[in-house]
């Protein structure tokens, strides 16, 4: 059964008081408005029905203006009312943080006593700095003991990761967290520094470097008795030499070596030495007393450091050569060096221009695996029977048909900005991984033909991986590669994108109207490996066609019985190589 609304009595609005003095500051209690609900003096509010519906009268107009004044004044009044709450309550929830804080710490204290790493013995810890030392970039002990006291402790029972000590003229305070944070030395410019460092290495293999650079005359000048000399006395008073096993002299000063008293200086322990600024006196002393050094860095300033003797270094396997500017001039006194280095395996020329003064005379290392050639000149013979690796970088060699590189072990050769004329006079006998790296001029474009034509001969250079880096058009790329009769892994970057013509070629076929090529056989039918590098500035609407092309060519290929198994490009970092398959 439908129930018929009631109508609502209409109520007079006019009747509610305008008095408002009674309701007073606090309006705890406070009732809204409306039927059953009272205000401070406990009379009603009324709404006039008829005084919305009808045209209002000015009565009307004037109440319903004092109507809004008191609204507004009681809403003024419930709002400060609501801001003290949420005061209040805001100051107590910041109070039960505060507590909650308070025990969220007591509970990680007492989490961090049972935890296992406090259990972890010092030596234990030591071990392991020694390896987060040895190999992190920029890794020095002061990280280690700003941790906790435990830490701090163990790093510094850790003898060996204070075993780098940079000994130096006074410097300012603010430049030691710089060395310490980038190069993780002990910084010693004072004699108290230096004992302290050798304290905490307590008889530690030691990594010495020598930086008395030529900038602090006031520290070089004067006799052996200066500050910084004194600290070359330190070691030798304390025979810390003894420990040494690795030595540097890279930012040193010719004037303070030459003042620099080493003798007495024994390196019984001494591994690797890079002597870019050389001293006789400490020359004579590596020479005869460091039996087991393994690698040996000379820089030529002066003309009088690449004369050494190395008969006695037994243990010498990578010896490094190097001038100051490009083309020092070196002679028989160096041929010589490198001769009486009898276990040899790598040397690397670097800024040298290397000359005998006899054509009887040759540059000779029957043990030697590995030549590195950067800036350098060679105009004598070598005779390397067992070279494994060979790298030019902006070096040249003797045009003259009796300096030819003969190499009959040779399997792999980097080349960089090194001419075809050059690559004629090597010779290798067996299968190759070549580097080529050609960084054309205009005068030098046509430098893939050239090699094309009096490099890639049948019997001279047996290649089976070529990896060719070049910015010149590679439109004879296909000629050039096919030249190759048993690559079996190719590997392409350059500034310019490969040609479709190299992918139709590589498919054997035209990837367009398939049409089988001329000989029905795509090129290098041995190619087992390739990657293409496609240029970074490109659009990429062109980079989506050469990906399609690629991968198009490998579905030929594989379909006519010349499959590939690895065919990966790279979209302008060579480190990322992503799949076609």
């Amino acid at each position: 059964m439908n129930r018929q609304r009631r109508a609502i009595a209409p109520k007079n609005y006019a009747e509610a008081t305008t008095d408002l003095s009674d309701i007073g500051d606090n309006v705890e209690g406070f009732k809204l408005p409306g039927k059953g609900r009272k205000r401070g003096n406990g009379k009603m509010f009324h709404r006039d029905l008829d005084a919305v519906i009808r045209s209002p009268t000015s009565v009307d107009i004037d109440q319903a203006k004092r109507n809004i004044q008191y609204g507004n004044e009681m809403l003024d009044r419930i709002q400060k009312e609501v801001e003290r709450e949420v005061k209040r309550s805001r100051a107590r929830v910041s109070d039960l943080e505060q507590q909650r804080e308070a025990v969220q710490r007591d509970i990680d204290l007492n989490r961090s006593i049972t935890s296992k790493l406090r259990t972890i013995p010092d030596d234990v810890f030591s071990i392991i700095f020694e390896y987060y030392i040895e190999g992190a970039v920029g890794a020095n002990p002061w990280i280690l003991m700003g941790v906790c006291r435990q830490w701090r402790a163990a790093a510094i029972q850790a003898r060996r990761i204070w075993s780098k000590i940079s000994l130096t003229h006074a410097i300012h305070d603010t430049n030691v967290p710089h060395e310490r944070r980038n190069f993780g030395y002990e910084i010693c410019h004072t004699v108290p520094l230096l004992q302290r460092a050798l304290d905490r290495a307590a008889g530690a293999p030691l990594h010495i470097s020598l930086n008395f650079d030529h900038n602090q005359n006031s520290h070089i000048d004067g006799d052996a008795d200066t500050p910084s000399h004194q600290l070359v006395k330190i070691l030798k008073d304390k025979k810390a030499y003894l420990n040494i096993y690795k030595l540097e002299t890279e930012n040193t000063s010719t004037k303070w070596m030459k003042k620099a008293q080493f003798d007495g200086f024994e390196f019984p322990a001494l591994e690797i030495a890079k002597i870019t600024t050389s001293s006789r006196d400490l020359n004579v002393r590596i020479e005869k007393t460091a039996r087991r050094l393994r690698f040996l860095h000379l820089e030529n300033k002066l003309g009088d450091a690449l004369d050494w003797d190395l008969s006695n270094m037994n243990c010498l396997v990578h010896l490094c050569l190097s001038g100051c500017v490009l083309g020092v001039l070196c002679g028989s006194e160096t041929i010589q060096m490198v001769r009486s280095a009898s276990q040899l395996t790598e040397l690397t020329l670097r800024n040298l221009k290397i000359s005998s003064l006899s054509d009887d005379q040759s540059f000779s290392a029957p043990s030697l695996l590995t030549l590195n050639l950067w800036a350098t000149e060679l105009e004598c013979k070598l005779d390397l029977p067992n070279l494994q690796t060979l790298n030019i970088g902006n070096s040249t060699i003797s045009k003259s048909e009796t300096n030819l590189l003969v190499f009959p072990s040779l399997t792999s050769l980097t080349v960089s900005n090194f001419g075809p004329e050059d690559l004629l006079h090597i010779r290798a006998l067996k299968p190759l991984s070549l580097d080529i790296v050609i960084y054309s001029t205009l005068a030098l474009i046509p430098r893939l033909e050239e090699i094309l034509e009096n490099v890639f001969l049948p019997g001279h250079l047996p290649v089976r991986a070529l990896h060719l880096s070049t910015d010149i058009d590679p439109t004879s790329l296909s000629q050039f590669v096919c030249s190759i009769p048993h690559l079996e892994e190719f590997e392409f970057e350059g500034l310019i994108e490969p040609p479709k013509e190299f992918f139709d070629d590589l498919a054997g076929c035209s990837l367009t109207t398939e049409t089988r090529a001329t000989n029905g056989k795509p090129i290098c039918t041995s190619l087992k490996k390739i990657r293409v590098a496609i240029p970074p500035d490109i659009p990429p609407a062109a980079e989506e066609v050469i990906i399609k092309w690629f991968r198009k060519a490998m579905e030929v290929r594989k379909k006519g019985m010349y499959p590939i198994n690895e065919a990966f490009y790279s979209e302008g970092d060579c480190d990322t190589w992503v799949s076609v398959f």
